[in-house]
């Protein structure tokens, strides 16, 4: 339990603030994503060389996995967030500034490509910080409701994600470069941490392995196996989320031949699901617990995937697609909320090590699809895809509130 005392400031004001911070996250992230197109026209590459240089990304989040897990616990959760969601969008500033070293008509240098992947490097490596601080800041503010309020965090992540990328749009036909579109969202991250800072949760929760525990690069000491299962289900969950946001509009291309314009029809449904059910989510785990929600979780992911496999047409494979949105939405909100309830463990080391266990799923699913899908056909690795769903199902039941 936290020691921050709820009577001087209402916990409402910490939900906000909290809740805030997710919106400022999910907006960050999508802004850079919302804005990849323009990058690959200043630098001129094929898609196979993009391919290569947003790894950048993915592998800074990895290796910052340590990094973010010493840093939180050594100097909290709080300070980490903080200083996370100013050099966040600051770092994204600096990625839309790397364009700006070619000189006016001129061409562009050959090592700005490389300045470009080390701060895109960067940028992951911060958005892990952001991810893991403000997870935990959650954590302790749904300690002080005493019910389940997770996944409405999230869902404010998804509505950012979502309200980034029409901003992103816009921008982009208009032709503002992504450097001034960042400076924006830099000014939205100062004034967040401005007015929001003093209602951030001072102390993290404290457990007895917490009072005993130093802090170390090592996110799996002391872990257990019920914190490696809520790993699995993490894994799971964000390997089917992947696939669909990789893979269903070639699914859709490919497999159903439907028109070009139609082709994101089903990636739409399936995020749109998401959002809205993510702040759906608490009330079904508040009622019926975390086991009840993780079988239906898992069940609606399997009977989307079968849906899209056996589906010849549009409409029937988009309701597959939402299902899929639906299941996947409170898999992982679900999971950081059960393990910060778990005994025996550091809370923001056991969030890191289920929050690196289940990134696995999202980075090396797409790639293994894709080798899969050569071999078999991409029908055939949907099918599987729902197989592992019904395992999600399975062993989600073994959770308990």
């Amino acid at each position: 339990m936290t020691k921050e005392s709820s009577s001087t400031i209402p916990k409402r004001c910490y939900r906000i603030a909290i809740g805030t911070f997710f919106f400022l996250q999910g907006f960050t992230f999508a802004s850079w994503a919302a804005r990849i197109p323009d990058f690959k026209a200043v630098f001129s590459l094929s898609d196979g060389a993009l391919g290569t240089l947003l790894l950048a990304f993915p592998l800074g989040q990895l290796l910052g996995v340590p990094l973010s897990g010493y840093w939180v616990e050594r100097f909290t959760s709080r300070r980490s967030l903080l200083a996370a969601a100013l050099l966040y969008p600051f770092t994204l500033v600096c990625l839309g500034a790397v364009p700006l070293l070619a000189a006016p008509q001129g061409p562009m240098p050959p090592y700005a490509v490389w300045v470009f992947a080390f701060v895109l490097f960067l940028l992951g490596l911060l958005a892990n910080l952001h991810n893991l601080s403000v997870n935990t800041q959650a954590v302790g503010v749904e300690k002080l409701y005493g019910r389940s309020i997770m996944a409405t965090f999230h869902g404010l992540w998804s509505l950012a994600g979502f309200v980034a990328g029409l901003l992103g749009t816009l921008m982009a036909a208009r032709s503002v470069i992504p450097f001034y579109h960042y400076l924006c969202v830099l000014a939205m991250g100062l004034l967040v941490v401005i007015f929001l800072n003093p209602y951030t949760l001072r102390q993290d929760i404290v457990s007895e392995a917490s009072a005993d525990s130093k802090p170390t690069f090592n996110i799996f000491k002391g872990m257990d196996s019920f914190v490696l299962l809520l790993g699995f289900l993490a894994f799971g969950g964000m390997f089917c989320e992947g696939a669909m946001y990789d893979w269903s509009a070639v699914y859709f291309d490919q497999i159903l031949h439907v028109d070009e314009t139609r082709i994101r029809m089903g990636y739409t449904a399936c995020m749109l699901a998401m959002a809205v059910c993510r702040f759906l989510a608490d009330r079904v785990v508040n009622r019926f617990g975390a086991a009840t929600l993780m079988r239906i979780n898992g069940l609606l992911t399997a009977h989307g995937y079968i849906l899209i496999v056996f589906a010849h047409h549009l409409i029937p494979a988009t309701i597959g697609a939402a299902m899929v949105g639906v299941g996947v939405s409170s898999i992982v909100p679900v999971c950081y909320g059960v393990v910060s309830r778990h005994k025996g463990v550091v809370v923001g080391r056991a969030i890191n090590a289920v929050s690196t266990i289940g990134f696995f799923g999202f980075v090396i699913g797409p790639p293994i699809i894709g080798h899969l899908a050569q071999w078999i056909g991409l029908r055939w690795v949907f099918a599987m895809i729902a197989a592992l769903a019904f395992s999600i199902a399975f062993a989600g039941g073994k959770l308990r509130r």
